[in-house]
């Protein structure tokens, strides 16, 4: 029955955090809806191995970024932000925080790029946070992040020629 009452808890506790999480990164509400169940789904399945997380929040947060940006990888998801960016005008190369644009690349990139892109650009996290999060020393975050923007560029169709004159 404790087990139960655990999971109960931690759904009470965090639903609002992991929904608004995947709602962050994917811009669509039943999309995010699903990711947080999945993300549940998860804790339920690590905790029934008998394996205990450290802190349920940092657990629940970082698989709900995991499992959006699966979505985001979906082929399905991908043509559709494709076709969403198509309606919108061309990105601007001095935003990188154009929704639309950056959840086309989050989709394209690597699973690690897209993973610090997120916490970067979306959660406005430091260089120095990401790396205590994801165990990894700084100037390599600081390295995936040029790599993200290089792809992105490239992806977006903007060369860094043009970028640096402006």
């Amino acid at each position: 029955m404790t087990f139960v009452r655990d999971m109960g808890e931690a759904y009470r506790s965090h639903i609002t955090m992991v929904r608004g999480r995947a709602l962050r990164i994917l811009g669509v509400e039943a999309a995010a809806q699903d990711v947080a169940q999945e993300t549940f789904m998860k804790l339920l399945e690590y905790r029934r191995k008998g394996i205990s997380e450290d802190n349920t929040a940092a657990f629940l947060y970082r698989a709900a970024t995991n499992l959006a940006l699966n979505r985001l990888r979906d082929a399905k998801r991908r043509q559709e932000l494709l076709e969403e960016q198509a309606s919108h005008t061309s990105p601007s190369a001095s935003d990188p925080t154009d929704r639309p644009a950056l959840r086309r690349i989050l989709g394209l990139v690597g699973r690690e790029e897209a993973e610090i892109a997120i916490y970067y650009y979306v959660d406005g996290m430091e260089q120095e946070e990401i790396a205590e999060l994801l165990q990894m020393e700084r100037r390599t975050v600081g390295r995936r992040l040029e790599r993200f923007c290089a792809k992105a560029q490239k992806l977006l169709g903007l060369s860094t020629e043009n970028h640096s004159n402006d």
